[in-house]
């Protein structure tokens, strides 16, 4: 064949196709295109159900460790640093000079919350105060005074302090409170227990808000209720039964 009746692809030397074939062949490469962006996207979609999966597991996992923790990890008993703690609060009163740790006012002992249950108390009823002990209501009659000596303390909190965890399952008439100062040793006896609503601030009241005599001197204790909530509060009543002074060692009342 000679040169001049060589037959040369138009394609192959830059000679423009066909409307036709262009077209078929660009609908070619929109349709590669689309499949490899609808790959790209249900791998996308599944690498998100992935990670989607994995964080709600470890969210599970987590969330079932917490509540083991609430419920089984915690204990209305003191640990063995609370206990330091209350030992040094007693030789403060002991030695005069030395100061109070913290400044506590009273050592609490509630007998039926178990033989080594006693925390300190403290001035106050902040948060703060509630996470190292119970607090004394500001306002109120102190420990075995005429009036009302009214105190609240944790049931759970976040930092695993809780106290009065036990407290509305355990207690009842008759149960006995003692309350160690500097001076005296005060046991009450609980007389009643209620539950209420958080905005009920007649139990602060010098009769408790039900008319009790407060000349011979009352306790009142607040705790939230449920255990894992604060939407009501549980009230526990009493009145001083006796007092012992720890300096003479005789008892005065």
């Amino acid at each position: 064949m000679r040169p001049s009746e060589r037959v040369t692809d138009p394609a192959a030397v830059g000679v423009r196709q066909p409307l036709p074939v262009r077209q078929a062949r660009r609908s070619n490469t929109h349709a590669c295109l689309d499949h490899v962006r609808e790959r790209n996207r249900g791998r996308l979609f599944g690498l998100v159900l992935h990670q989607v999966g994995e964080l709600l597991i470890i969210a599970g996992l987590m969330t079932g460790m917490f509540t083991a923790w609430l419920y089984w990890g915690q204990s209305p008993l003191p640990s063995s640093a609370q206990v330091r703690v209350n030992q040094q609060i007693r030789q403060a009163w002991q030695h005069k000079g030395i100061p109070v740790p913290g400044g506590a006012i009273a050592l609490v002992r509630i007998p039926v919350l178990g033989k080594t249950w006693q925390y300190p108390l403290y001035e106050g009823v902040s948060l703060r105060v509630l996470g190292k002990g119970l607090g004394h209501y500001r306002g109120t009659a102190g420990p075995g005074q005429p009036g009302n000596f009214a105190w609240a303390g944790h049931r759970s909190s976040m930092t695993g302090f809780e106290p009065l965890a036990d407290l509305p399952g355990a207690i009842g008439r008759g149960d006995r409170i003692i309350v160690d100062t500097a001076s005296a040793e005060y046991v009450y006896t609980v007389a009643a227990t209620k539950y209420t609503t958080p905005d009920d601030t007649t139990v602060l009241h010098p009769d408790q808000g039900r008319h009790a005599n407060p000349k011979p001197g009352l306790i009142t204790v607040t705790t939230c209720t449920p255990r894992y909530g604060s939407s009501g509060r549980f009230i526990v009543f009493g009145s001083l039964t006796k007092t012992t002074s720890t300096t003479s060692q005789g008892a005065t009342k």
